[in-house]
């Protein structure tokens, strides 16, 4: 089984027929137009939206339907490189939209898709991306922006989890089917990328699907290392924003040029 085959079993968090789904696009979209009356989204005749490691494209259609409530027409450019995800983008938006979908890393070179009023990046992705690839990705982000642009992130402070609170575990039920469990294993450290290596099974029978390397950030971290590339970083706890269904923010706004 293939690392793609594994992403198979993860994805009912995205997919535009799952109720889990539909629950997390109804509370991006009540979370984006809570951050508009809060000022936190720019806007103007027509707001650009750039949605990376975008999947269906969740985070940006529930920003483009925000947008709609309140009387503002949007663009949306959906990145990632599953072009089955990508095409789904549409079952999640209620009217005629301009959507645009890119089939890339989003490491690439964004600058050929444009510039940007918002970026996001949501769906707690950043454990993908070692410290190293986080800072190309933040920095790649702020190549895009507009002078008044903004990125936001959905994270959770997983150090704060995982380490000070003890929640880390060794074995982890990652998803369950009808006739199988998927489970990932700690198997290593990475001192020189800060990373450890989980091994991801089917069982029963242990079959192993494949290996990914996670970064467990904390929110500071990731604010911090925004901090470096944008006039202003905060953190907006979930507590603050009141949405259940969606994790803390980090806000990036007005990229150094």
């Amino acid at each position: 089984m293939s690392l793609e085959e594994l992403y198979g079993y993860l994805r009912s968090s995205i997919d535009p027929s799952s109720e889990q789904a539909q629950r997390r696009f109804i509370g991006a979209q009540s979370f984006f137009s809570w951050a508009f009356k809060e000022e936190l989204i720019p806007y103007g005749r027509k707001v650009k939206i750039l949605d990376l490691c975008a999947g269906t494209g969740l985070a940006g259609a529930a920003l483009v339907e925000a947008l709609r409530e309140w009387g503002y027409e949007s663009k949306l450019v959906v990145v990632d490189k599953r072009k089955e995800d990508l095409v789904r983008v549409e079952e999640w938006l209620s009217g005629e939209t301009d959507v645009y979908g890119a089939v890339m890393d989003c490491l690439g070179d964004l600058t050929k898709l444009g510039k940007f009023d918002v970026a996001l990046l949501f769906g707690y992705t950043m454990p993908h991306f070692d410290p190293f690839r986080a800072a190309e990705l933040f920095r790649n982000v702020a190549r895009v922006l507009e002078p008044h642009g903004v990125f936001m992130l959905e994270e959770m402070d997983r150090f704060g989890t995982f380490f000070y609170r003890k929640a880390y575990r060794e074995i982890v039920v990652e998803a369950r089917g009808e006739d199988y469990t998927v489970v990932s294993l700690d198997e290593g450290y990475n001192p020189l990328k800060g990373v450890i290596r989980r091994g991801y099974y089917k069982i029963p029978g242990w079959e192993k699907v494949g290996e990914i390397e996670t970064r467990y950030w904390d929110l500071a971290g990731l604010a911090g290392l925004g901090k470096a590339l944008f006039e202003e970083a905060r953190i907006i706890k979930r507590e603050n924003h009141g949405i259940v269904s969606v994790g803390d923010i980090i806000h990036l706004a007005k990229p150094f040029k």
